[in-house]
């Protein structure tokens, strides 16, 4: 097999998944966009029967049906020391918000979508806070991780289970539609947070959903009166539309003849959740108040504009299609004398409502009265996006025959968005799980017992090498001819190592391919790792291929020319592996691969 010549460079910082060992208890963190909660089981109790004993924590909630979870937010102080997480965080921030303190202090919402937004992601990526300060990313997911992983531990300690750090097998639940330099990241924030790599994985949460859903035998089917007993059968496919807070991930499953799970077609998805509707109800009372009174209220009397979007949460968790006559939503005093004070009106009489709301929201005392029509609109753009993305997928997928919908995750919940979704797809059976919201932390617990489960997944991305190549005149583009000695090369290659859209097994090794250092100098061998969103990628500089990392592979002399190495991929698992393996010496490890070095 001939040898592609490759460049040569520094080192990188080795972050490996190593093999999972089964340990006593199992401890899944679902990190959420909105909320977040941890669940845990024993060994014992899952050989026993899976879906016993898997025990979440109960968190102080004034959101009915919201008490597993606790909302992702983290407060530090003016030194950018931990403080607080989840409702402890929000408490202690509306405490300062309402003395005027909040200046140097650094309260943090929502911040996962910057794993799923940031192109360039490094560990040097900032998240900025609701004032519009920055804190490094890294320290902010760590603390958040470190937070949960030592309350659930205290928590077994006052539950008096006897056990020790090293008996838990962690696993974190992240997006299918991440990208693996997210990953990585998530990893590197749990090694951060004390989680040992060997003692963590990562569950994609569609599979983990799915995973629950395949032990539950009882199923909620809309369009049927009572549940009925619908466990999934061999040989049966179906979509699974994993709507959380900030992401929707669709993927299809199709269950083999030994249970396990096989994925069909490449996860999709994009940003698109709950949180818009949030944002469509924060654009209402900027309609109804104003931008400008909002932004004082928001700074001075914080305290109350937290309490009427927590109002707003409960009651948007009731609202259905078949909603009528007028909702009521108190409003704190401060709302209405802080418009009055900037407008010298009262809010009754704003004559700067839009059009569209004159005769539908009227003002009495210390409540905003809004026609049912208004509050069902707050959902009519998410909902038409998260049904847009799964019917486009839904073709994608057509020749695999797909006749249900497994529907999880907390949006999937709303009533609005399960009607809509029936009416996308009226000839699917569409079934939702009675614990939608979660589904995915208690499916990353059996994942965590059993990855195997899943044994095989679609590739997102065709991966590669830049590599050089022998030099093809009237095939290969001039500007990319390169004279090294006697040798006429083309540079800039895509060494190709899999194919977007092909089925790998599980530890699937594929592609094994040999390389030689472009010249004699150095003692390490560089390699740059590219994805692309073409099936036959021929140079890494194509429109959509995109460096995502970097492979060191010490040399053991400085004569690189004279020194093979082959790179082997390892693909279906929900972590990208790299293998490498020196001719010289016959040894093989695992590859140093970064990719939040870019």
């Amino acid at each position: 097999m001939a040898s592609n010549r490759i460049g040569q460079g520094a080192t990188s910082i080795p972050v490996r998944a190593g093999a999972l060992k089964e340990r006593m208890f199992v401890a899944a963190i679902d990190f959420g966009t909105t909320y977040s909660g941890y669940a845990f089981q024993a060994r014992a109790d899952f050989t026993t029967d899976p879906l016993q004993k898997i025990i979440s924590n109960n968190w102080k909630s004034s959101v009915p049906g919201l008490s597993h979870k606790t909302p992702t937010c983290i407060l530090f102080d003016k030194h950018q020391q931990f403080h607080s997480f989840g409702n402890d965080a929000e408490q202690k921030y509306n405490e300062l918000a309402a003395d005027g303190e909040t200046w140097n202090w650094y309260f943090f919402k929502r911040f996962k979508m910057t794993l799923y937004k940031e192109e360039a992601l490094s560990r040097d990526t900032v998240v900025r806070d609701d004032k519009g300060m920055d804190m490094p990313a890294m320290i902010v997911f760590t603390e958040s991780l470190k937070y949960l992983k030592d309350h659930l531990i205290k928590t077994l300690e006052k539950d008096s289970i006897d056990i020790r750090p090293q008996d838990i097998h962690w696993v974190i639940t992240v997006p299918a539609i991440w990208t693996d330099s997210a990953k990585q990241f998530m990893r590197e924030a749990a090694i951060n947070a004390e989680i040992h790599t060997d003692m963590v994985s990562l569950s994609l949460e569609p599979e983990a959903a799915s995973l629950f859903c395949r032990y539950v035998p009882v199923q909620r089917v809309t369009g049927v009166s009572q549940a009925e007993i619908r466990s999934f059968s061999i040989g049966d496919k179906y979509m699974i539309l994993d709507c959380g807070g900030g992401t929707v991930d669709i993927t299809v499953h199709e269950i083999q003849e030994d249970s396990t799970l096989r994925e069909l077609a490449k996860a999709n998805g994009g940003e698109c959740g709950g949180t818009q509707v949030d944002e469509k109800f924060i654009s209402l009372l900027n309609d109804l108040f104003g931008p400008d009174v909002m932004e004082v209220i928001c700074q001075r009397f914080r305290e109350d504009y937290l309490d009427v979007m927590q109002s707003f949460e409960i009651k948007k968790r009731r609202i259905s299609p078949d909603l009528s006559g007028i909702e009521t939503i108190k409003i704190p005093v401060s709302f209405t004398n802080t418009y009055k004070e900037l407008n010298n009106i009262d809010i009754a009489n704003n004559p700067s409502i839009p059009q569209r709301l004159k005769g539908k929201v009227t003002f009495t005392n210390d409540k905003v009265r809004v026609d049912a029509d208004v509050m069902k609109d707050l959902f009519t753009d998410v909902c038409e996006e998260i049904c847009k993305q799964a019917k486009e997928f839904f073709s994608s997928i057509r020749e695999h025959k797909i006749d249900k919908i497994l529907m999880v995750g907390g949006f999937s919940e709303s009533e609005m968005l399960q009607v809509k979704v029936r009416k996308t797809f009226p000839r699917v059976k569409l079934i939702i799980p009675e614990e939608a919201g979660l589904a995915v932390l208690k499916g990353a617990v059996l994942f965590g017992h059993n990855p195997k489960m899943i044994t095989a997944r679609v590739c997102k991305y065709s991966y590669g090498i830049r590599a050089f190549k022998h030099f093809e005149p009237g095939l290969d583009p001039p500007e990319k001819r390169e004279v090294q000695g006697d040798l006429v090369l083309c540079k800039d290659y895509f060494s190709k190592h899999a194919t977007i859209g092909q089925e790998y097994k599980t530890e699937e090794k594929v592609y094994t391919q040999e390389y030689v250092p472009s010249d004699d100098s150095g003692s390490k061998l560089e390699v740059w790792v590219y994805t692309s969103p073409r099936k036959h990628p021929l140079y890494i500089d194509e429109e959509g291929s995109r460096k995502i990392g970097e492979i060191s592979i010490p040399l053991q002399n400085t004569k690189g020319k004279d020194h093979p190495v082959k790179v082997q991929f390892e693909f279906g698992d929900t972590e990208l592996k790299v293998k490498v393996k020196d001719t010289v010496t016959g040894q093989e490890k695992d590859a140093d691969f970064d990719l939040l070095r870019l």
